[in-house]
């Protein structure tokens, strides 16, 4: 309070020094600051996987998942147990943990998930592989690197690209590498059933002679005068031509025949393709470069690049290395962007305030800005936030907040000069009277702020440095304008010349504006009901108004980047995606038709690495892939969303194309989300047709799709036990048979170099492929030396069956999703409400919204729990400041003025309503609550004085009106930058403070005096009645 400007005053040296230590130390820390494009988000998610090949659909959630998801149900830090899929042979577990575990406790908390899942296994079916537990699904890569070639071999890339990671990985800062797109080799030896059950040779006898032939083993050591001596026996194969002249004995038989002659020798790569990628339409394997928390990605960057310049030089002629995604391209755009927004920002405040303040004061109130903006990169350093877009937004949205302190205080000693006072008495006299209503009014704003800290999950992660990078910023600037503005207004500020009428002197507010101001005010004093009612009119038009905005969770990006997601009918061969996709990629490549894309990088059967954080990869499936398409700017993107969509309807009629733009935040903008659960599957089928076909009859809606996909076809070989006991053979057997024929059996390792390629032996593409040949195949056995078909011992039969069973905590769940061109995702489901009415819901059926309606649920649950405490927490503060409730209720009675201005701006804007709109009321409401304040504690501080109580009003008004202008437009044009550039995350709330505060603080400015009058009756004297 008073004693930080006496000390200040008292000590000049300090306060430069300190001055000087926050000007250079800001200056140096912001080019150490990391920098990202966006505020990092905790992603509490870990997938379980556990296999166990040829189970059914029913059977592994029978027998695998539900037993894991009632043990994960045990830990008490667990959530959520999402998108629980049961497929062929296959489970997936999404888990969740709470948000109120702390993310430290996060590893600690995966161990012990770990731990679970390791008591589980032994409970499990036999032949089960797992569980086992993922945790690095939530890791984001910095950069992708697509390797590619013109005349190099997949295998030979892979060498290469196993090299690059050895070089990459020794830059600091790198926790990983990962490589996507490797095709690995295989030596397959194929054989034909009908001729090996002609020749009487069981397919195992091949493998143990081939396992026989291709040994390196030690065989003893042997000691030479005094020296030991390894004896080692080498007999691997050295050629594909040494396996081939390997002889198979013939059972029964003293014969041997070459392998050669029996079945095909092959050296080729995995058979089918494996998670192929392309870059530009070309086969590549992909460097994904994972960096530790905390590493400046753009410095980073820098160095990334000229590595991989140097890399790409040493490499043979033929070979490519170029950056399909590159994170710090997009940051240092993201973070130089705001820069120059909080850099135009403030010089229009300075410019502004020199213009309405004068030069002098102008330059003291100037300086300021930039102390405080500096202080606030010091205590960001300090506090590990990182630069990026919302924090740097939040300095521009402060901006006309903090600078209002120095603007109070410069004008205030300023009038107190002008009214005759030496110059110390007139900054000592403005210390001590406004350090306690300035310091009040700040914590209100704080308090105000509080909700987007504490507040927890995903979308708190999102917007919490909004919330501290605003403290640091309001804070520090109550501080500095007690220390540092009353400092700069004792050394610079001028004296006015001694008036020669008296009157003229002690009365600085003789202007035409305060004296149309003082009628305006009188006015409604004498009439305080009708400046009431006026405002109560305009605060139930806006009611009605803001029930017309239309509503979203957190906008779409302004990346130069789109995302193709196809989706085959379930049971689609990976071949059949792969083609599609290598289609797909040449028409994007193609400069004549789209000429805006500069690349594309494509994953076939799986999501490839989470490149963004708020992205989560799609899980594995052969009849999926993931595309990325950059382009030039991210205007182009809309259009080519639409041309893409267009190219997938006309060119690709079997494949589900789903086009989308990148979006902010933690779940994805206009995406409606209903989820159908209950226990019988056909119901939940026969409710997700009935509720796509009502979707489709919507106009404008798309990317109607549900997750359990299409049923799909399967072979069933029914063992009959009575006909296998005669012929010998056990249903193991037959199964194992089958399996090596179909699928394939490792036989052993061909050693090449620093490979080993696995030696596979299987049957002939043409009759493994081929449903009508499954009866023919021969089963063996070790007990039983003759073979038998499977048709002999088994029924072999076609059937139709589930693709997958989704469950959604521990309930079979159906989502069915959908995006609409010209709704919001509220609006969708108010369409689609009649639809989902007429469904008939049996015992222990039931749905629930998904997508962007219940994230936006979430978080404004989350939001709203810690908004009563901290509303409590500015009503005792501001009881505690006056000793009073009728005077604290004036000041919380002008925030509904804030919706005045908002839903105002929103209308006239054309902007919608969500979360960082929502964000920006809470700031607009400190806002306005600090100039109710400070206004009041005038009032009281001019009946302290002797003024009666209608003068103590009208004085207090008239000398804030000139602050609260200042304050206002200065904060108002602060916002221009957001508005004009219509920045993508801040734009809405921008809209809501810049008419949200000129609206509602042209309402306090007579609405404050008449409640005022009103709650402490006070009478307009007679002589002012006629006024």
């Amino acid at each position: 309070m008073k004693s930080i400007t006496d000390f200040a005053l008292n000590n000049s040296r300090t306060v430069v020094v300190m001055i000087l230590v926050i000007f250079f130390g800001g200056i140096i820390l912001f080019g150490k600051i990391p920098k990202l494009e966006d505020p990092f988000i905790i992603i509490r998610e870990a997938v379980v996987v556990t296999k166990n090949p040829g189970m059914t659909v029913e059977e592994i959630e029978r027998l695998i998942t539900r037993p894991i998801e009632e043990q994960i149900k045990t830990m008490g830090e667990v959530d959520d147990i999402e998108d629980s899929t049961s497929k062929v042979g296959e489970s997936l577990i999404h888990v969740t943990i709470k948000d109120e575990v702390p993310a430290e406790d996060l590893p600690m908390v995966w161990k012990l998930l770990r731990n679970y899942m390791s008591d589980l296994e032994m409970s499990l079916p036999e032949g089960t592989i797992g569980p086992m537990v993922n945790d690095t699904f939530g890791d984001t890569c910095m950069a992708t690197i697509a390797l590619w070639s013109d005349g190099f071999s997949m295998a030979e890339m892979r060498e290469t690209a196993r090299d690059i990671r050895e070089r990459i990985n020794l830059m600091k800062g790198i926790m990983k590498i990962d490589l996507t797109g490797v095709q690995e080799e295989r030596i397959y030896i194929e054989y034909s059933n009908a001729k090996l059950a002609q020749l009487g040779i069981d397919p195992k006898v091949i493998g143990h002679t081939l396992r026989q032939q291709n040994t390196v083993q030690p065989s003893g050591r042997i000691n030479i005068n005094g020296t030991e001596i390894i004896v080692e026996t080498l007999g691997s194969f050295k050629s594909i031509e040494e396996i081939g002249d390997v002889l198979i004995p013939v059972e029964g038989t003293q014969a041997a025949i070459p392998l050669r002659d029996i079945a095909g020798i092959r050296k080729t790569y995995v058979d089918p393709i494996r998670n192929p990628a392309y870059y530009n339409g070309h086969q590549a394997i992909v460097l994904s470069v994972f960096l530790f928390k905390g590493v400046d990605a753009v410095a980073f960057g820098e160095r990334l690049k000229k590595e991989v310049k140097k890399i790409e030089q040493s490499l043979a002629l033929g070979y490519k290395l170029d950056f399909a995604t590159f994170q710090p391209e997009l940051i240092s755009k993201s973070v130089n962007g705001m820069v120059s927004n909080v850099i135009q920002a403030v010089a229009i405040v300075v410019a502004v305030v020199m213009i309405l303040l004068g030069l002098r004061t102008g330059l003291i109130v100037g300086a300021f800005i930039p102390l405080v903006m500096l202080f606030g990169v010091v205590m960001m350093s300090a506090l590990n936030i990182e630069m990026q877009r919302v924090s740097l937004a939040t300095m521009i949205i402060a901006l006309g907040m903090f600078v209002d302190n120095a603007i109070v205080v410069s004008d205030d000693i300023k009038v107190n000069l002008e009214s005759g006072m030496d110059r110390k008495d007139a900054v000592l006299k403005s210390g001590g009277s406004l350090s306690l209503p300035l310091l009040t009014s700040t914590l209100t704003t704080v308090f105000a702020f509080g909700p987007i800290i504490l507040q927890i999950g995903s979308t708190g992660d999102y917007t919490k440095s909004m919330g501290q990078v605003m403290i640091i910023l309001l804070l520090g600037s109550w501080f500095l304008s007690m220390f540092a503005s009353t400092s700069f207004c004792y050394w610079f500020m001028k004296k006015p010349a001694v008036a020669t009428d008296k009157k003229e002197a002690v009365d600085p507010y003789q202007g035409k504006f305060y004296q149309a101001y003082r009628k305006i005010l009188v006015f409604g004093l004498r009439h305080q009901l009708l400046v009431l009612g006026v405002v109560g009119v305009f605060f139930a038009l806006s009611v009605y108004g803001f029930t017309k905005i239309p509503r979203i969770l957190f906008p779409d990006g302004d990346r130069n980047q789109y995302t193709i997601y196809l989706d085959y009918p379930a049971g689609t061969h990976i071949e059949t995606t792969d083609r599609s996709v290598r289609d797909l990629c040449a028409w994007l490549q193609d400069k004549e038709k789209n000429p805006e894309i500069t690349g594309s990088i494509a994953y076939v059967a799986n999501g490839g690495p989470r490149f963004f954080l708020s992205l989560s990869p799609i899980d594995p499936d052969p009849n999926n892939a993931f595309v990325i398409v950059n382009t030039q700017t991210g205007d182009q993107v809309a259009e080519l969303i639409t041309r893409t969509r267009q190219h997938l309807l006309a060119h690709f009629p079997r494949v589900h194309g789903r086009v989308k733009a990148m979006y902010m935040g933690s779940s994805e903008p206009g995406l409606m989300e209903i989820r159908l659960s209950g226990p019988d599957i056909d119901v939940l089928l026969e409710q997700a047709e009935q509720l796509q076909a009502g979707l489709r009859k919507i106009p404008g809606t798309l990317d109607i799709k549900d997750d359990w996909n299409n049923r799909v076809i399967s072979a069933k070989i029914e063992v009959d036990q009575y006909r296998a006991r005669r012929a010998g053979k056990t249903s193991q057997e037959v199964a194992g048979s089958l399996g090596a024929f179909v699928d394939g059996y490792r036989i052993t390792d061909f050693h090449e170099g620093n490979v080993d390629i696995p030696i596979v032996g299987r049957g002939l593409k043409t009759e493994r492929d081929t449903t009508s040949s499954l009866s023919t195949i021969n089963i063996y056995s070790q007990t039983n030396t003759a073979s038998v078909p499977i048709g002999q011992v088994a029924n072999v039969y076609q059937r139709g069956e589930l693709n997958r069973i989704v469950r959604y905590n521990q309930e079979r769940t159906i989502t069915v999703s959908a995006k609409s061109q010209v709704l919001k995702a509220v609006e969708l489901f108010g369409q689609i409400k009649p639809t989902l009415d007429q469904l008939d819901f049996p015992e222990n059926h039931h749905w629930e919204h998904g997508g962007e309606l219940e994230g936006s649920a979430e978080a404004m649950e989350k939001l709203s729990k810690p908004l009563l405490p901290c509303f409590a927490a500015i009503v005792i503060l501001l009881v505690w400041q006056f000793n009073s409730i009728r005077r604290a209720a004036i000041i919380l009675l002008t925030m509904p003025l804030v919706l005045v201005g908002a839903v105002a701006g929103l209308r006239i804007m054309g902007a919608d309503f969500g979360f960082m709109a929502i964000l920006g009321l809470l700031a607009l409401a400190g806002s306005i609550v600090n100039n109710g304040i400070v206004m009041i504690d005038k009032i009281e501080q001019n009946r302290r004085e002797g003024q009666s109580p209608y003068d103590a009003v009208i004085n207090s008004a008239i000398s804030r009106f000139r602050p609260i202008l200042l304050s206002v437009s200065t904060t108002m044009l602060g916002f221009t930058p957001l508005i004009i550039y219509h920045d993508a995350l801040f734009y809405n709330m921008a809209c809501v403070m810049f008419f949200g505060l000129g609206i509602g603080s042209l309402f306090t400015l007579n609405y404050v005096p008449s409640l005022y009058a009103l709650f402490f009756r006070i009478e307009v004297p007679k002589e002012q009645v006629g006024t």
